[in-house]
């Protein structure tokens, strides 16, 4: 009999899922709709590195996005653009990606997938780039220290050293976009307790 292929949720999606009990955690679940709709934001987060760099004119960058049919798809995708190019902090950096996903296993049903977008070395340290690029948070925020914690966690066994970044493109309260760079450093670690309680919170609402 064939073993059952693991289902795996992306970590921005697992630490929008995470809540203190099953039962909140499992309403999050059943209502959390991840990348599931009318369109993704695939072109742009894989543009991310060239967008931090800018080594290219802006135009040239965005070709690709520009040919989507989908309006709403290719505004949406073109308005992260316009913002992730602007931030000039990894400007003349070295960039490279990692290959394939790390999986954080839950049981042996489940598993967090974790993969940055990028990873740009500064000052020998490898700075591993994640993209948040969904207007809304829709229907909750990412949770900053859980996240930085399953980082943490995993990354541990690949680097020596490595610092963990989030470009955030969320709207602000008046429902414009804005850009932050967000240093999971300097976001408050979840504690190993509350850390392993979610872990189970979120374990037992992808059993029901």
């Amino acid at each position: 009999m064939a073993e059952e292929k693991r289902k795996t949720v992306d970590a921005l999606d697992a630490a929008r899922m995470t809540a203190v009990t099953s039962i909140e955690t499992a309403n999050r679940v059943k209502e959390y709709f991840g990348d599931a709709g009318p369109f993704s934001y695939q072109k742009v987060r894989k543009l991310l590195p060239e967008l931090l760099q800018a080594r290219l004119p802006y135009e040239v960058m965005v070709a690709g996005i520009q040919k989507i049919t989908f309006q709403l798809a290719r505004d949406c995708n073109l308005d992260v653009a316009k913002l992730v190019a602007q931030r000039t902090e990894f400007r003349g950096k070295t960039f490279y990606p990692l290959k394939g996903k790390i999986h954080y296993s839950i049981d042996q049903k489940f598993s967090i997938s974790l993969k940055p977008e990028t990873v740009a070395v500064v000052d020998g340290v490898p700075n591993l780039i994640f993209l948040q690029p969904r207007k809304n948070p829709t229907p909750w925020a990412y949770d900053p220290s859980f996240l930085r914690t399953l980082l943490e966690e995993v990354y541990a066994d690949y680097f020596e050293e490595a610092k963990f970044w989030i470009v955030d493109a969320e709207a602000d309260d008046s429902g414009k976009r804005s850009c932050k760079l967000i240093d999971l450093q300097s976001v408050p670690a979840m504690s190993e307790r509350q850390f392993i309680r979610r872990i189970a919170a979120l374990r037992n609402a992808w059993r029901l």
